[in-house]
């Protein structure tokens, strides 16, 4: 019975044999397919790569990136326009090939991007434009083209969060309503209490607390162009400027009638809101959130 039993299992297992093969090969894909997702994601979602740091101040003495990139798109762009202009052969050639070599060059600068500076689109740009094959011109400038859209969709908008815009950490400003400067982010929270706490204390009937969060708030905001002066080289026409501070105004006096009107002070509040900090929210939080979460995740990019 016993060796029916282990023949019988024997038996069993050569059958099913070829699909356990089967499904430990699509496990085996499966796995390859996540490991690959799991990098792409990385790459989107991660900071970019630390030896670009060697090409931006502080450790560059300028944007020595930037920089590169810009020959590169000039003799790109320089050899599409010689193209469309009929332009001589020598001329367009020339062009190419200081485009070419920027493209070689730059390769190189960035190890972790290697793989992005495919050399056959552009090899295979060259051999059109030595043709003079017209119709076959523009989709092979196209395909280089799509090289550069895929480096810029992952990379170039990071790049401007990471060394065009600056840290909010290193900005202080005075506090109107006494005592030391304010860090930027405590100084905001200040003053979004303080905005905050008219319409809640109108909503409680208290409408002295609310005049006392009006004048706290009106305080702050007109101290805030200071920490906007810390980047910004000239006085902002947007968020903070005379048409906002009008509203403020306005919402003061509302405040302070005889017969305090409360609709009016909510409908100030909210053309403050979406004029003033919604607007100015919507511009500068996208760099220092990005920042944020790649140094809150850090583990997660490694």
């Amino acid at each position: 019975m016993k060796r029916i039993l282990i023949l019988c299992l024997g038996i069993l297992t050569l059958a099913l044999f070829p699909f356990i093969i089967q499904a430990c090969a699509s496990n085996q894909e499966e796995l390859t397919q996540l490991k690959e997702q799991n990098k792409l994601l990385k790459e989107l979602a991660g900071p970019l790569p630390a030896s670009l740091d060697n090409f931006f101040p502080p450790k560059a003495q300028g944007p020595v990136w930037l920089l590169e990139m810009f020959a590169l798109e000039s003799y790109f762009s320089g050899t599409m326009t010689d193209v469309q202009q009929g332009d001589s052969a020598s001329k367009i050639s020339t062009n190419f090939k200081a485009f070419k070599t920027q493209y070689q060059k730059m390769s190189d600068m960035v190890p972790e991007w290697k793989n992005l500076f495919p050399m056959k689109p552009v090899d295979d740009l060259g051999a059109v434009l030595d043709s003079g094959d017209m119709a076959k011109i523009g989709p092979a400038f196209g395909a280089v083209g799509e090289v550069c859209s895929n480096c810029h969709v992952r990379n170039l908008v990071k790049a401007h969060q990471k060394y065009h815009w600056p840290s909010f950490d290193t900005v202080s400003i005075a506090n109107p309503l006494g005592g030391t400067a304010l860090g930027w982010k405590d100084y905001m929270l200040q003053m979004s209490l303080a905005f905050g706490g008219i319409g809640n204390d109108l909503k409680q009937g208290q409408l002295g607390n609310a005049r006392k969060s009006y004048q706290a708030f009106s305080a702050l905001f007109k101290g805030l162009p200071q920490g906007c002066n810390a980047c910004h080289a000239t006085p902002r026409t947007y968020f903070v400027d005379a048409s906002v501070q009008a509203l403020v105004d306005e919402m003061g006096k509302a405040l302070d009638a005889p017969v305090t009107e409360a609709k009016k002070v909510e409908e100030l509040s909210g053309a403050i809101g979406n004029e003033s900090c919604m607007k100015c929210h919507l511009v500068h939080f996208p760099a220092p959130d990005t920042k944020a979460r790649w140094e809150k995740f850090a583990d997660l990019f490694k």
